[in-house]
C-alpha cells in the first residue's frame, strides 16, 4: 500500500491509501505498485484505475497531466478528473464535431490553434469512448 493524491486545478479529487494505481501515459499504459522506480511521465488523456483492498476498484477519466511517482508516494497531477459516469456525453460530442469543423480548415489557423483543436478532439474522443460511445 502507498498514498495516492489525484489532482486538479480544482482541488484534490483523490487522496488515499491504494494497492495500485494503473493510468495511460505517452508511453503506453502503466500500473504502479508499492515500492515502484522513481518515474515522472506525462499522462494522457484516458481511464485512472485505483485499487484499493477490499474495495471495487475506484474509476476516473483523466485528461493531460503528468504522474510522479517517488519511492513513498504517488501524485497525478491533470487537467480533469471525474467519474466516469460523470461523462457530459452531448458536451464532447460538440467539442468534438467542433474541433473537426475547426481541423478541416487547417490552412487557416495557427500552429497554436491546431495543437488546441486536435487536443480537443483527442480528449473528447477518448471521454466519449470511455462513456461507451463509438467514435472512430
Amino acid at each position: 500500500m502507498y498514498p495516492l493524491e489525484v489532482v486538479t486545478p480544482e482541488g484534490i479529487v483523490f487522496k488515499g491509501e491504494v494497492e495500485q494505481t494503473v493510468i495511460n501515459t505517452a508511453d503506453g499504459e502503466i500500473g504502479i505498485l508499492e515500492n515502484h522506480m522513481l518515474l515522472l511521465t506525462n499522462v494522457v488523456p484516458g481511464k485512472l484505475r485505483i485499487e484499493i483492498p477490499e474495495e471495487e476498484p475506484k474509476e476516473y477519466a483523466v485528461t493531460h497531466g503528468v504522474i510522479d511517482v517517488r519511492g513513498d508516494k504517488v501524485i497525478v497531477l491533470v487537467e480533469e478528473a471525474f467519474g466516469i459516469s460523470e461523462i457530459d456525453v452531448e458536451r464532447e460530442k460538440r467539442l468534438l464535431e467542433e474541433a473537426k469543423a475547426k481541423l478541416e480548415e487547417r490552412e487557416t489557423l495557427s500552429l497554436e490553434e491546431i495543437e488546441n483543436y486536435e487536443r480537443m478532439k483527442e480528449r473528447a474522443e477518448i471521454l466519449l469512448e470511455l462513456a461507451g460511445v463509438k467514435v472512430r
